[in-house]
């Protein structure tokens, strides 16, 4: 072969890898842990598709089991309305059905499949099609070359105080050089393994040719290879523009290699895909329908006639038909609640009104709707809600240095660096921290150590094992001395952020985007507040995911502070009144944060705070207090073990305490129960409790004429929505696949991720104590719902020009329900155009319900 050859088949195999690679999620580290679509990769196909062929990839479940459903009708949760309109928007055509006659009873159509639907045949698990050489011979062979490359993957990137030999070299190299003294391979194996090519790509096609693996056959093969540890091969995948020194070639190589060595000899099975579970045929489901109807003796013709209807809907559609009544139910009770007669509202507001004198604006985040509801039911607040970075997308690099931290969606790159600086002289908190910070490296360097964590339980034990029993038993109070302990050897000193090198034309720019996208360009408040949010947990590895996934898995403290001293820039006031956007002289902007965990809110940078506008916060501060505590009251109704007697002021306690516990894996609900995201002012949502479902992004569209603000929200913000959906949603519907198991067994790689116990498959996803507690989900997953007001025909010019979006709600990853001016209708957009959205509801028929229930 000669040398160009050789180059086009390595040219070839890399790209046969990249398209094999589609349908790995994205997984990003522990430390800035973001919500992904773990189908991202199938986002090209509509949702229903794409499920089956991630079952077929993974044998992965796409919905909740038909059980569960069946269990949700019985409490009420779906009902016979929500499943016709799903059947008959499926099949349009069952109307024109003539009834059927069985014994002494007239049967319709659309009764025998919702009859299906309740009693029919559950429909089988689903498995793996797509398997390797390894899984066809046995499944402990397949699970022996899982343990190998698992254990090779924790050591290389788990940065343990151990590196891995000629680790500077990349995987492969390390691996190959090292292999041949692994014991726990046998002999012969590694002998064969000793041969191995030095570059990874010869590696890989020797070893598909020693399996004779054909061309033809090659993406699909590959493709199953890095499907049987998707959590590995997801990582490397993300560190491989990283110079993290591995690639999924570097992996694949390993994998095919060991492989090959130890299947090599063993019987060749056909390269075929696994057989589907059988179903039931038509015939089948009829005969044991009819026996759950006890409908007595009926003839040969009229169970076909029964099995012809069934044949329709096939036992694999079944589970979607109930995802879709699912989502519908929740999603027509939504629409209705923000459907309001507001007919002589507007008048009796004017006359009651109290003057606004504190208008704050939010993230969108689901836990900051709670926040907004519970402060506006104090008189003369307005709240707005906006991504959390608040348009500023920086590079922060906090008083102490260090690494840099992104605050910015990772959709976008940092466009300027902003560092704190100090306010006087800060010497004694930075050699306090600095200090603190390389004792506790120097424990857990010591504690992870082959010899040192010996002397270390000797010199430290009678001081760690009490810290830890007062942890334990006392949280709240441990956690409280160990805040004062460090504020006297680190005292909080007072800072202040440097933005003076950003240009004054970009500065005008943020503060545009923020207030033409929310719409408030005109009657300011004496008081703005931007208000970002952060948690407060202990041991709690997916720390991150309770952060602000606009701010990278951050907290958003830097942005409200960045952007608030912008807004109060008396340059950027100067360049905003000539667009028309007058901030008056006496309005104060001002940064603030919430904790989600304990529902306090810190307002930020107080010693700017000229002494006229002290009262305006000193009054935001009670009322913010109490509306937390209120808010946390609430949220106690669903965490495990709080509080049964939930006064506010118990409930703050409470969620304090739990966020103190080093113990507790059920510090806060997170994301939770995600389910909507409206776009629209608030007037549409005010005094409706959306029970923190739903992402609240502020939007006027009398404002944004051009529907630029409209782009920018639907193409950014609304998207990362998607993707933390549909994280919670995967976790849910398929924990084993793409959710991250119990964090009671969880073990820490490094920054890469966790392991269920000791060893296997880098977790994807959320833990179970994001979604269920015990048996009972907290999670419904559902795709997501945007509820939109503009005219119809700007949402379907931003859509249009936008092939993402085209991609999300053609293919039914999102639903979408607008209208244009408050008191109109709502409407569906389909492929066809925009319809009501009530259109396919139709009255109940008249089968007696007793016969299917």
């Amino acid at each position: 072969m000669t040398p160009t050859d050789t180059a086009a088949r390595r040219a070839q195999l890399r790209s046969d890898i990249r398209i094999a690679a589609r349908a790995l999620p994205t997984h990003f580290p522990l430390g800035t842990f973001i919500a992904v679509n773990p189908l991202a990769g199938l986002q090209n196909m509509p949702f229903e598709q794409a499920i089956r062929r991630a079952s077929d990839v993974y044998g992965m479940r796409g919905t909740l089991p038909e059980s569960v459903f069946r269990a949700l009708y019985r409490q009420g949760r779906i009902t016979d309305a929500d499943l016709e309109v799903v059947l008959c928007r499926r099949y349009p055509n069952l109307g024109d059905e003539p009834d059927i006659s069985l014994a002494d009873r007239n049967v319709a159509a659309i009764d025998i499949l919702r009859a299906d639907l309740l009693h029919g045949h559950v429909a089988p698990e689903p498995r793996r099609r797509f398997t390797t050489r390894a899984e066809q011979i046995s499944g402990e062979l397949a699970a022996d070359i899982d343990a190998h490359a698992a254990t090779w993957c924790a050591a290389f990137l788990g940065g343990g105080s151990w590196s891995v030999p000629d680790h500077a070299h990349g995987f492969y190299t390390a691996w190959r050089n090292s292999v041949r003294h692994d014991r726990t391979l046998p002999r012969a194996a590694r002998r064969k393994l000793r041969a191995a090519p030095e570059r990874p790509d010869d590696a890989v096609l020797k070893a598909l040719e020693r399996l004779r693996i054909g061309d033809e056959d090659r993406v699909v093969y590959l493709q199953a290879h890095l499907t049987r540890l998707p959590g590995w091969a997801a990582h490397i995948q993300w560190g491989a523009d990283r110079a993290a020194g591995i690639d999924l070639l570097q992996y694949l190589a390993v994998r095919l290699s060991v492989e090959a060595a130890l299947a090599q000899d063993a019987p060749r099975p056909p390269m075929t895909d696994a057989p589907r579970s059988s179903t039931p045929t038509a015939r089948e489901r009829a005969a044991h329908l009819l026996a759950v109807w006890h409908a007595g003796t009926i003839d040969e013709a009229e169970q076909a006639t029964v099995a012809r209807v069934l044949a329709t809907m096939p036992v694999g559609a079944r589970e979607m038909l109930w995802q879709q009544a699912f989502e519908g139910h929740y999603q027509d009770q939504l629409l209705s609640a923000l459907t309001k007669d507001d007919s002589n509202a507007d008048a009796d507001a004017d006359a009651d009104a109290v003057p606004v004198h504190t208008q704050m604006v939010t993230c969108i985040d689901t836990r900051s709707e709670g926040l907004r509801r519970h402060l506006e039911s104090r008189e003369g607040y307005q709240t707005f809600g906006f991504a959390g970075f608040f348009a500023v997308a920086i590079r922060f690099t906090g008083l102490l240095g260090g690494e840099p931290m992104d605050l910015c969606p990772v959709l976008i790159s940092p466009s300027h660096q902003v560092s704190e600086k100090p306010v006087g002289d800060a010497r004694r908190h930075v050699a306090g921290a600095t200090g603190l910070a390389a004792a506790e490296s120097s424990f857990h360097t010591a504690k992870q150590s082959y010899t040192g964590s010996f002397t270390l339980a000797e010199a430290a034990g009678f001081l760690a094992g009490p810290l830890a029993a007062a942890k334990t038993a006392a949280p709240a109070a441990s956690g409280s001395i160990r805040k004062r302990l460090h504020e006297w050897i680190a005292p909080t000193p007072t800072t202040v952020l440097a933005v003076s090198g950003m240009p004054l034309s970009e500065r005008v720019l943020f503060a545009q985007a923020i207030f033409q996208s929310i719409g408030l360009t005109g009657d300011f408040a004496r008081l703005l507040v931007l208000c970002g949010h952060h948690s407060t947990t202990e041991n709690n590895p997916y720390q991150a995911s309770l952060d602000c996934g606009a701010c990278g898995g951050q907290g958003g403290g830097p942005n409200a502070r960045t952007a608030a001293l912008i807004l109060n820039d008396p340059e950027v006031r100067a360049e905003l009144r000539m667009s028309g956007i007058a901030i008056p002289d006496d309005t104060l902007v001002v940064a603030a944060v919430h904790d989600t965990t304990t529902d306090r809110v810190t307002v930020l940078d107080q010693h700017l705070v000229p002494a006229g506008h002290r009262a305006d916060i000193d009054r935001l501060t009670t009322h913010l207090a109490h509306a937390g505590a209120h808010l946390a009251a609430e949220r106690c109704n669903g965490l495990p073990g709080a509080p049964r007697r939930r006064s506010a002021t118990r409930a703050a306690r409470h969620v304090v305490k739990r966020s103190l516990d080093w113990a507790q894996v059920y510090p806060e609900w997170g994301l939770a129960n995600n389910s909507a995201f409206i776009i629209a002012p608030r007037e549409v949502t005010a005094g409706v409790d959306l029970q923190r479902r739903v992402f609240l992004h502020s939007y006027e569209a009398e404002v944004d004429a051009d529907g630029t603000a409209l782009e920018n929200i639907m193409t950014a913000p609304l998207v990362v929505a998607q993707w933390i959906n549909c994280q919670y949603y995967f976790s849910t519907v398929a924990p084993d696949t793409f959710g991250a198991g119990s964090k009671t067994i969880h073990n820490v790689v490094g920054d890469a991720g966790v392991l269920t116990g000791h060893a296997g498959d880098l977790r994807l996803g959320l833990p179970q104590q994001s979604v269920q507690f015990a048996d009972r989900l907290i999670h419904e997953p559902q795709r997501l719902l945007a509820v939109v007001q503009a005219p119809l025909a700007r949402i379907d010019t931003v859509i249009d020009r936008n092939p993402l979006l085209k991609q999300l709600f053609d293919n039914d990853w999102v639903s979408i329900a607008a209208r244009e001016q408050a008191h109109r209708s709502w409407h569906r957009r389909t492929r066809n155009g925009w319809r009501d959205w009530y259109d396919d509801a139709l009255p109940t028929t008249a089968f007696d319900k007793e016969m299917i229930r």
